[in-house]
C-alpha cells in the first residue's frame, strides 16, 4: 500500500511540473532591460525639460537686460535732445550778438556823435536786423501782425480795448507787439489793442 502512495504522488508531481508554465531568462531580461530603458527616458524627459526652463528663462533675462538698456538710452537721448536742441539757433544768435556789438564799438562816446557815427549806427542796427530775420527763417520762426484780424485769444493777447464805432467789436485795432510762432504753435503772442463798438444796432 505504501508503495502505491508512493508512486501516486511521484506521478502527481510529474504532472504539475508538466502543467507548469516554463520561465523564459531571456524574455525575463528583456522586460527588465525595457522597464530600465522607460526610467531612464523619464528621466531623460525631466532633464531635457528643465533644460529648456533654464534657456527660456535666461533669454527671459537677457531681454529684460536689453530693454532696461534700451529704455536707459531712449532717456539719455530725450535728455539731449531737450538740451541742445536749441544749439543751431543759439549758434545763430551769438552772430546777431557779434553784430550789435561792432555796431556799439563804432560809436565810442554817444555824447560827441556827429551825423556819421549816428549813419553808421543805424546801418549797424539794419544789418543786424536782417541778419535776424534770416535766423528767425531759417529756424522756421514766423513773425505775425494781426491788425484787422479777429481777435483770436488763441494767438492775440488783449492789452487795452480802443472805442471805435466804425469797427465792429473784437477787431484787433492796434498792435503793440507783433507776434512769433514756430510752424503751427505760438512762441508769442501779438500784443493787441481791440475795438469796441459803441453803437447799437437796430433790430
Amino acid at each position: 500500500m505504501m508503495i502505491n502512495r508512493e508512486k501516486k504522488l511521484s506521478e502527481k508531481e510529474k504532472k504539475d511540473s508538466v502543467e507548469a508554465p516554463a520561465v523564459d531568462e531571456d524574455e525575463l531580461i528583456t522586460e527588465v532591460n525595457q522597464d530600465f530603458d522607460e526610467d531612464i527616458a523619464d528621466q531623460s524627459t525631466t532633464e531635457s525639460i528643465q533644460e529648456k526652463l533654464d534657456e527660456s528663462n535666461d533669454r527671459l533675462l537677457r531681454m529684460a537686460a536689453e530693454m532696461e538698456n534700451l529704455r536707459k538710452r531712449s532717456l539719455r537721448e530725450k535728455e539731449d535732445a531737450i538740451k541742445y536742441s536749441i544749439t543751431k539757433f543759439s549758434r545763430d544768435i551769438i552772430t546777431v550778438a557779434d553784430d550789435l556789438e561792432r555796431a556799439l564799438e563804432s560809436t565810442t562816446n554817444i555824447e560827441t556823435l556827429n551825423i556819421e557815427d549816428t549813419k553808421n549806427l543805424i546801418e549797424g542796427i539794419e544789418i543786424t536786423m536782417k541778419s535776424l530775420k534770416q535766423i528767425f527763417t531759417r529756424n522756421g520762426i514766423e513773425r505775425f501782425d494781426p491788425l484787422g484780424e479777429k481777435f483770436d485769444p488763441t494767438q492775440h493777447e488783449a492789452m487795452f480795448e480802443v472805442p471805435d464805432d466804425e469797427k465792429e467789436s473784437g477787431i484787433v485795432a492796434h498792435i503793440v507787439e507783433p507776434g512769433y510762432k514756430i510752424s503751427d504753435r505760438v512762441l508769442r503772442p501779438a500784443r493787441v489793442g481791440v475795438s469796441k463798438s459803441n453803437t447799437k444796432k437796430n433790430g
